[in-house]
């Protein structure tokens, strides 16, 4: 089962964890961006966390795999993943077959003031005029289907 994330908050996969090091700049991250400063690797740093705090979700149900980098389009994060198993985010009384995986990440607290617009709710919100994340399955017959 393939699964498309978008969310508003700047998730990039930076690669930056551990503590502030002095002696390790400059450098760039996975992301492409210089890091000369604490106050440089603060943010890239901060973006990676948000990267993690969306892989801990999803893998609380199942190991996803096939992850794809985030990438950003006008202000939207957007990235994919595989899940072995067909249904596991689903919960019995909701048609939803994503409905676990929402409700997984409702109200998480993320990262803000790093690359995403100004004046987001610092949680995720899964629904409603405030909504930030966003998932849906991605139809994958069409990709198998070229012989």
């Amino acid at each position: 089962m393939k699964i498309l994330c978008r969310t508003l908050f700047d998730c990039s996969r930076t690669g930056v964890t551990g503590h502030f090091k002095a002696t390790a700049m400059p450098f760039q991250d996975h992301a492409g961006q210089w890091v000369r400063n604490q106050h440089d690797w603060n943010k890239s740093r901060n973006q990676q966390r948000n990267w993690e705090t969306l892989l801990q979700i999803i893998g609380l149900r199942t190991q996803p795999f096939e992850l794809s980098n985030p990438v950003c389009d006008a202000g939207t994060w957007e990235f994919t993943f595989i899940t072995e198993s067909e249904g596991v985010y689903g919960l019995s009384n909701d048609p939803d077959p994503l409905a676990g995986l929402k409700h997984d990440c409702d109200n998480v607290p993320m990262m803000i003031n790093l690359d995403e617009e100004y004046g987001i709710d610092p949680c995720l919100i899964t629904q409603g005029h405030a909504q930030n994340i966003w998932f849906e399955l991605v139809n994958t017959a069409l990709e198998n289907s070229h012989v």
